[in-house]
């Protein structure tokens, strides 16, 4: 039996979350998912309420492929959801990344419970341009060692318990309704019915303003 996608997103994501608020300094910061079933109940209104100082951190989380536990740990990526992507992480650097758990069995995931940033690999995707990762290919594989991604060309990973905490950095909200806006109507002008894989596994991290006192 394999660890379930969502499993690996609750659980790490909760680490994250306690990552986001202690050592990287952001008491204020709480995920919400990006849904489809949201966007058609309240689409990007949401996000044009919050406070303007509001930064935001998008994770995108990818589970394993495989059965076993074992290096290299194989994750797929998709063009369309990967152009999305790249583009909310230009002129928001170190703001965007994928999330690699090395975990794929249950046994591996229960012994490093509560620690399981230990083995989980962030890769900024703002470091990825589209073209030179997907080629002509709709899909690619990507394979993770401890610090090293392949895909041709080679991206290096950083282990999520050692990613220093941005000086300054995260999405303006302004921007990000931009590219939400953009975003779903580059899917209705090319999608019949918009593809799962757009937001599937995307957490957003919100950081409001800490209020002085």
């Amino acid at each position: 039996m394999k660890v379930s996608e969502k499993s690996l997103e609750l659980n790490v994501g909760a680490e994250l979350l306690t990552l986001l608020r202690g050592p990287w300094g952001m008491p204020k910061a709480y995920l919400r998912g990006l849904t489809q079933r949201e966007e058609r109940q309240e689409g990007v209104d949401f996000f044009a309420q919050l406070d303007p100082d509001t930064r935001l951190f998008a994770f995108q989380f990818k589970a394993p492929k495989g059965a076993f536990d074992g290096v290299p740990y194989r994750y797929t990526l998709v063009r369309d959801q990967h152009q999305a992507l790249f583009a909310l992480a230009q002129n928001a650097p170190n703001s965007v990344f994928y999330v690699f758990p090395f975990y794929v069995r249950p046994e591996k995931l229960q012994q490093d419970v509560p620690n399981l940033l230990q083995d989980t690999w962030l890769l900024d995707i703002g470091a990825m341009p589209t073209n030179p990762v997907f080629a002509q290919h709709q899909t690619r594989t990507i394979n993770c060692t401890a610090g090293q991604a392949s895909v041709n060309p080679e991206f290096s990973l950083a282990n999520a318990l050692k990613v220093k905490a941005p000086l300054a950095g995260g999405i303006a909200v302004k921007r990000f309704v931009r590219w939400h806006d953009g975003f779903r109507e580059h899917a209705g002008r090319h999608l019949k019915r918009r593809s799962p894989w757009l937001v599937r596994g995307l957490r957003l991290a919100l950081v409001a303003p800490t209020v002085a006192v």
